[in-house]
């Protein structure tokens, strides 16, 4: 996965490691009766999971609760008896603990001259790529497309990846992410053929099935189609994340300026 995602699962471990050394006691010595006043000492490893966090997504909200999964591309957790699936390219901040009374300021970091420009030049390629989409698109033109695209967003992801800026690091996390829905997308679209098919797909065909649905517990929903999940509307439902993705790219680009 592309470094800013990276950094934020990183961060989150050695976090949460510094926490548990920190409040760490040392052990003690082992008896042949544990007296009921004994603290008990907790030899396990270090976890993050199960750990209380507070996430503040791009668009202000504000999500506490129990940390339940963590993956290269989500976090999963429980607020109030209810789960979410929140993906990390939406995160703009994530502290363990409860959260505060005072609600953090997400900073505004304007960015630099030839970022704006590369990334003016990333946003018309996939721009162009949600035009091509919007009449539905052929199977084989799709992929063609989509090679093209992943070798200059590559290109562009690796030159910028190594920086600081946060806005940097959120646009080119937004683009890491549409360029993974539109690659889930062809995936799925594959799946499709070879089959006696009435166009629909089952979450066991593919794991990749299931990271979506987890990503995106709506598609679910929006997929059904009788037993099965509609391969049409899955691909769609992740064009559409892609656009929205890239809608956000674009608008933090041009207020970074």
């Amino acid at each position: 996965m592309k470094k800013p995602i990276l950094n934020l699962i990183v961060i989150i471990y050695l976090f949460s490691a510094a926490e548990a050394q920190k409040h760490k006691k040392p052990a003690a010595k082992k008896k042949p009766v544990v007296e009921k006043s004994s603290l008990p000492v907790d030899t396990s490893p270090p976890r993050i999971i199960g750990s209380r966090v507070t996430i503040e997504t791009n668009n202000g909200d504000r999500i506490s609760g129990e940390l339940l999964d963590l993956t290269a591309y989500s976090i999963r957790l429980r607020s109030d008896n209810l789960e979410s699936t929140i993906a990390l390219d939406t995160i703009a901040q994530l502290s363990f603990g409860d959260s505060v009374s005072t609600r953090p300021r997400v900073i505004q970091s304007p960015a630099r001259a030839d970022f704006l420009r590369d990334a003016d030049v990333m946003l018309g390629l996939f721009s162009a790529m949600v035009s091509s989409l919007k009449s539905g698109g052929d199977y084989t033109e799709y992929g063609s497309h989509l090679g093209d695209l992943r070798r200059s967003a590559e290109r562009f992801i690796a030159r910028y990846s190594t920086g600081e800026n946060p806005t940097e690091a959120r646009v080119l996390s937004l683009l890491a992410g549409a360029l993974t829905d539109y690659t889930w997308a062809r995936t799925i679209w594959t799946l499709k053929f070879g089959r006696s098919s009435d166009g629909t797909l089952n979450e066991s065909d593919s794991p990749l099935v299931g990271d979506a649905l987890a990503l995106y517990p709506d598609l679910r929903t929006a997929a059904a189609s009788g037993a099965g999940l509609s391969v049409d509307k899955l691909v769609g439902g992740l064009w559409r994340r892609a656009g929205e993705k890239i809608d956000r790219a674009r608008t933090l680009s041009a207020s970074a300026r």
